[in-house]
């Protein structure tokens, strides 16, 4: 099976329990899988650390079960979609062996770049063991939902918007996934780290089912954002009152719809303020999500309203294409933020609708955050109008979420 070329950004670092993450965006060459599993991608493209996890015996047991079991799958199970998909979950006992086996001092070699990267920002403070062993209980966990949801039918956190494209139970998706496993297996000799086969079943599943959302337009820095990318290391920050004005996105409720008209009258808010010169960008937020499987990503949408309709140049607007609730348009923001070197000890601006921006203020919105993220994405400050929030970005934001796999 093809693979595209990933180059992991492990530049010389300082190992330091209090230093921040790099603020250079990871290089993300194979979007899906880099941004859903970031510890898994390391392992496979840094040299020494591979090697080590091939030659450990644990894990080379564990990698040659799940191959033979996808051979055994191929040989065997025909149409039936949970025959492949049972073997290749990770079990509980697996996850554990895994994580024992993690604190080889070579493996353990990938802690200071894992930790540098910021995708596991909220165990960045523990030791070199509990940083991997936590990075990677949440990877398997995350494969395991993508079995769960795109072959096994079972439903996830927000399955209306993120579900399958296909009925996982009919004979033609059978067949799909059948076809899969063969593929797979006609490739197995490159399926040599202990958790690729099962790696490679999930994400097949996901691009069975266009859900290939998190990679779409990837990476921003050099694409949709790259003007004002290279302007945010020129601004005089001191000139305006507000860093980015955040205008989170708004889904159409019909198919056919690019952008809604609360979408549009969110953009003529934003344009306001930032003709009143609050801030140096508008950063639109929001990805391919209402209705179901649209072709029109709500952040790509305002961005062309911002650029034919008002006038805003090119390099004064962010877009994060990606975002698919509130909870993560204030979070993306914030990582956006940190990543293009936009001050982050200072006050961006919430520009939204009444309801919305009432809602990001609730009680409600906090506990949200807290059960879905685990942590607060942001820290409100004063209300400047029925339409305007302050807001303070929070580091734990750039923790990746694979439990979340179409915006990670």
């Amino acid at each position: 099976m093809m693979r595209r070329a990933w180059l992991l950004p492990l530049m010389v670092w300082t190992l330091c329990a209090a230093a921040d993450p790099a603020h250079a965006p990871l290089a993300l060459k194979h979007p899906l899988e880099d941004k859903n599993f970031y510890l898994l991608s390391a392992m496979e493209r840094t040299p020494a650390v591979s090697e080590a996890v091939r030659a450990d015996p644990a894990l080379a047991r564990l990698g040659e079960a799940k191959r033979a079991a996808l051979a055994e799958a191929v040989k065997s199970c025909g149409a039936d979609v949970g025959c492949y998909a049972r073997p290749l979950r990770w079990t509980d006992e697996e996850i554990g062996q895994v994580r024992l086996a993690l604190g080889a001092p070579a493996v353990k070699a990938l802690a200071g770049p894992i930790r540098q990267s910021g995708a596991y920002q909220r165990y960045a403070a523990g030791s070199d063991e509990e940083l991997l062993g936590k990075a990677w209980e949440d990877a398997a966990r995350g494969v395991n939902l993508l079995i769960d949801v795109y072959a096994l039918g079972q439903p996830g956190r927000y399955q209306t918007i993120n579900g399958p494209a296909y009925d996982v139970k009919s004979a033609a998706y059978g067949r799909v996934v059948q076809l899969i496993a063969a593929v797979l297996e006609d490739d197995a000799g490159s399926l040599r780290l202990f958790f690729e086969p099962s790696l490679r079943f999930a994400l097949e599943l996901m691009m069975a089912n266009h859900r290939d959302e998190a990679g779409r337009h990837e990476p921003l820095e050099a694409g949709e954002n790259r003007a004002a990318f290279r302007r945010a290391a020129t601004v005089q920050w001191a000139r305006y009152p507000y860093t980015v004005i955040v205008v989170p996105g708004a889904g159409p409720d019909r198919p056919g719809v690019a952008l809604s008209p609360a979408g549009r009258l969110r953009v003529m808010l934003a344009v306001k303020r930032y003709r009143e010169g609050k801030a140096p960008f508008i950063l639109v937020s929001g990805g391919y999500v209402h209705p179901n499987l649209t072709p029109y990503a709500e952040a790509m949408e305002m961005k062309k309203a911002l650029r034919t309709e008002f006038d805003i140049p090119e390099d004064a607007i962010l877009v994060d294409p990606h975002a698919r609730h509130t909870t993560t348009n204030l979070r993306n923001a914030a990582r956006l933020m940190y990543r293009y070197r936009i001050p982050f000890d200072r006050k961006a601006l919430i520009v939204t609708d009444a309801s919305q921006s009432a809602y990001i203020e609730a009680e409600g919105f906090t506990q949200r955050c807290a059960k879905e993220l685990g942590y607060q994405p942001h820290r409100l400050g004063a209300r400047t109008s029925r339409f305007d929030l302050e807001f303070l970005p929070r580091i734990d934001s750039l923790e990746i979420d694979p439990s979340d796999p179409l915006d990670p």
